[in-house]
């Protein structure tokens, strides 16, 4: 167990961070772990099962599990130095104050080049996902999504902040419709093979899906009663995403096998009908659209805190700099996916492992409400992991 059980005074003092963050208001317990769940689903979930596949279901199933307990960790990791600080800092502030000017240099080269990626990813994937459903081009559909999230995150984030709890629990009853209505479909024979070529290949596109960390610290910012819940609501929003991907995962592969497109829905509503086809790309459409909302939002934050930038020039950042990479040509749904996860946040998560223990070693950590034990071994782990992972991402590249 990660977490020691031990009775703490109500009374006790811990430092509380007043993050900026995305909303005004404070939002409950579930609206937390809501906001949490559906900042992490999104565009990788649809490339989950492709990668699933390649593999096979039952190896398939163990990065799935065993990549996001890991997660779980490294968030509760981050969870406990933004509880600790007394500082508005995002991951670039936070490797400056623990790492110094190269690890600041470092994280901000990874962390951007991650949150940048990622809203290259979705507008792929958006457009992809809307051009299915509505016919054109997904060129145009992609730059029709990014208008349109854009003017979001510009008004501010707060315009949606009501939806978000229910479009999280969209995102579950739409992942069980598909699922019960899928079964009939499903062939056993698709989830007994295996191809060990492909060992490593669903390293990138999971680990891609599982990155949380912007929101987990944006979370913090908006959580009630933050001191005595946030580690929960980290907790049980990753069991909850993990139960998510293995389902998607397992349904999705059991129907269409070694067909399974790279955007999964495209495939399982061409094999299962058109109402799938429906459900489906609705799912794929709102899991993106919000997450898009969240991660685009974190950028601008960061920026903005980190680097004292103001408002206008992070946000021509956040905006013009994924359109252009777009524009250049970048139109490969999975690759995209695989180098911004097997390598971009790789790195900037094994950054964040060396920032916890520099804060361990610096006391700053002590007679925290985390209790965390047998820490050492978790951080071995994921620096093994990663490091790994990494490796392999970038020798694949070549």
């Amino acid at each position: 167990m990660l977490i020691r059980k031990k009775p703490y005074s109500i009374k006790e003092e811990v430092p509380v961070v007043e993050h900026r963050g995305i909303f005004k208001r404070q939002l409950s317990f579930f609206q937390t772990i809501a906001l949490i769940v559906s900042g992490t689903i999104g565009a990788g979930i649809l490339g989950i099962p492709y990668a699933v596949s390649k593999v096979g279901v039952s190896v398939g199933m163990i990065y799935v599990v065993c990549i996001g307990l890991l997660m779980i960790g490294l968030n509760v990791m981050v969870g406990e130095i933004v509880v600790r600080t007394r500082e508005k800092l995002h991951l670039v502030g936070l490797a400056r104050k623990y790492l110094g000017w190269f690890g600041e240099v470092l994280m901000t080269i990874f962390v951007y080049l991650t949150l940048l990626g990622v809203l290259v990813v979705f507008t792929i994937g958006e457009g992809e996902v809307l051009a299915e459903l509505f016919g054109g081009s997904s060129f145009v559909w992609s730059i029709v999504f990014f208008v349109i999230a854009n003017f979001l995150i510009i008004v501010g984030f707060n315009t949606v902040k009501t939806v978000e709890f229910f479009l999280s629990l969209g995102i579950l009853a739409i992942i069980i419709i598909m699922a019960l209505y899928s079964a009939p479909h499903v062939d056993l024979n698709n989830t007994t093979y295996h191809d060990l070529a492909y060992l490593f290949f669903p390293y990138g596109v999971i680990l891609f899906a599982y990155s949380s960390s912007a929101v987990v610290i944006e979370a913090h910012s908006v959580l009630k009663d933050r001191d005595l819940s946030y580690k929960k609501a980290i907790i049980i929003a990753g069991l909850i995403v993990m139960a998510i991907y293995a389902l998607f995962a397992l349904v999705t592969v059991g129907v269409t096998g070694v067909e399974t497109t790279e955007v999964a829905t495209l495939g399982l509503g061409r094999v299962v009908g058109k109402s799938m086809l429906f459900f489906g790309n609705i799912f794929a459409v709102i899991a993106m659209g919000t997450t898009f909302l969240i991660m685009g939002t974190a950028l601008k934050d960061s920026l903005v805190w980190d680097y004292k930038l103001s408002k206008m020039v992070s946000l021509l950042i956040v905006i013009c700099v994924p359109f252009f990479i777009f524009l250049l040509g970048i139109r490969h749904f999975i690759q995209a996916i695989d180098i911004v996860g097997g390598v971009f946040m790789s790195v900037s998560m094994l950054m964040q492992v060396l920032i916890y223990w520099r804060a361990k070693q610096l006391g700053h950590l002590k007679k925290s409400r985390y209790n965390l034990h047998h820490t050492f071994l978790l951080i071995a782990f994921l620096m093994l992991a990663l490091s790994v992972g990494a490796v392999y991402s970038v020798v694949k590249l070549f």
